[in-house]
Formats: structure tokens, C-alpha cells, sequence
């Protein structure tokens, strides 16, 4: 089982928990995760459509949305308080 989303351009959280045979399509060039949630190991399946990314700043991408802390702290380096303390100033919530 994978806990995926991604981030969209207005930095709104779409995720899901995905479980075999699931799919999820992630948009170009937005924030996205995956998170094994289950007892054994995952495999997925990837591919790439473009060689052009397109942009998207990190920072209002994590910190203005209601994408829990706990995603955010299990994918970066910070911890529970620098994330809320960050989310407080660009006016996020989770």
C-alpha cells in the first residue's frame, strides 16, 4: 500500500492511498510523494512524458496548504516544530 499525492499549482493536496493494481497520475512538474504505508515492501511503476519539468516554489508548495506535518517531516529535514512555525507564517495549516 503507497500513501500518494501530489501538490497543485494553487497549493492544493490531492493524495490518496493507492493498493495493487492502482494507478495515480501525477500533473507535470508539481510537488509530489509517495509513502509506503504497508508491512512489505512496494514496487511502482513510473514514467515520464516531457523533458520540461515546468516550475513550482517549494516553499508555498509545503507550507501554504493542510498537507499534514507529519508527510512534510517524513520527507524533508525539519521537524514538527520548523514545519508549523513555517506553516504559521505563509499560512498553512495540518
Amino acid at each position: 500500500t503507497l500513501f500518494a499525492g501530489f501538490i497543485s499549482s494553487d497549493n492544493k493536496v490531492y493524495s490518496k492511498s493507492l493498493n495493487e493494481g492502482d494507478i495515480m497520475i501525477f500533473p507535470q512538474g508539481l510537488l509530489h510523494f509517495q509513502i509506503n504505508t504497508g508491512k512489505t515492501q512496494s514496487v511502482a511503476f513510473v514514467s515520464f512524458n516531457s523533458a520540461d519539468p515546468g516550475v513550482q516554489i517549494l516553499d508555498f508548495a509545503l507550507f501554504t496548504n493542510d498537507l499534514p506535518t507529519d508527510i512534510i517531516e517524513g520527507t524533508t529535514f525539519l521537524d514538527a516544530a520548523q514545519i508549523k512555525k513555517l506553516k504559521g507564517v505563509l499560512g498553512g495549516t495540518g
